[in-house]
């Protein structure tokens, strides 16, 4: 899908790899749309880049429920880049209830929730493209990330459903499997012991490399997924045969139900 002249909603934009994807789909020509909690960050953002900003609190449902309408009162989505998550490092006993329901509500539920809103816009305009930002942690576990590994794997679950849902339809998606980006989250991961000493067998392994994904290649990957409609982004190179592993129940499903009419009804 064509980035120039398009408007993209970005999610979690005010830093990390989130102000990096808006500021590379700005520099192609998108209109960005950014979401996140800060709003101050966000609107110094939107000014840099001649953007929007529409601070909201991701973990607040009611938030979400409200969110597309108050972008498009601005004028239409074209696409979404579901990319804000957090991470609560540690012993899963050790998380509280309210831990739980936030990190999935962020990670899991808003960005479904966006999708319920923007998916029948798209089709009827004639015109979309999501991108669900994942993990490596939807691939594999690790201690200290049983949590968040979850709600990326239901994130990629989520990604295969919609994506056979709009067979035959204008609208595309990509998922985002990445592994360490450089980040402040990555640097919170590496505080916890075991979850660094997992990072540090896996180097020595080769399943990942020493250095940490730069944000800024990420970001180019994901802008040209979009412009050549793919399905996938995978990062580093590393992770490839486990993701398309993973990823091969999905595909298998997927060419099962070629040709069902999923319309009629």
């Amino acid at each position: 899908m064509e980035l120039r002249n398009a408007r993209v909603l970005v999610t979690g934009a005010s830093r990390g790899l989130g102000k990096s994807i808006a500021e590379v789909l700005a520099r192609r020509g998108a209109e960005v749309a950014l979401v996140a909690r800060n709003g101050a960050a966000l609107e110094a953002l939107a000014q840099e880049l001649g953007g929007k900003a529409y601070p909201t609190d991701l973990g607040d449902p009611a938030a979400v429920e409200s969110l597309v309408d108050r972008v498009e009162a601005d004028g239409p989505v074209d696409i979404v880049v579901n990319n804000a998550g957090v991470d609560h490092v540690g012993r899963f006993h050790q998380v509280s209830p309210q831990q739980v329901r936030d990190l999935l509500q962020i990670n899991l539920a808003a960005p479904m929730e966006i999708c319920r809103q923007v998916l029948p816009r798209m089709v009827s305009r004639g015109r979309g493209h999501i991108v669900n930002v994942s993990s490596m942690g939807a691939i594999s576990q690790g201690p200290g990330l049983t949590l968040y590994g979850t709600s990326k794997a239901g994130l990629s679950h989520f990604t295969a459903g919609i994506r056979m849902e709009l067979r035959g339809k204008p609208v595309g998606t990509t998922l985002v499997q990445i592994g360490e980006v450089k980040t402040d989250m990555i640097d919170n991961i590496r505080e916890f012991g075991p979850a660094r000493r997992t990072i540090e067998r896996s180097i020595r392994w080769r399943m990942i490399p020493r250095e940490s994904l730069d944000p800024a290649a990420v970001s180019e990957a994901i802008a040209d997924a979009i412009e050549r409609n793919r399905r996938h982004v995978i990062l580093p190179r590393n992770i490839v045969a486990m993701a398309k592993f993973t990823e091969f129940p999905r595909r298998v499903s997927e060419l099962m139900l070629t040709g069902i009419d999923q319309d009629m009804d």
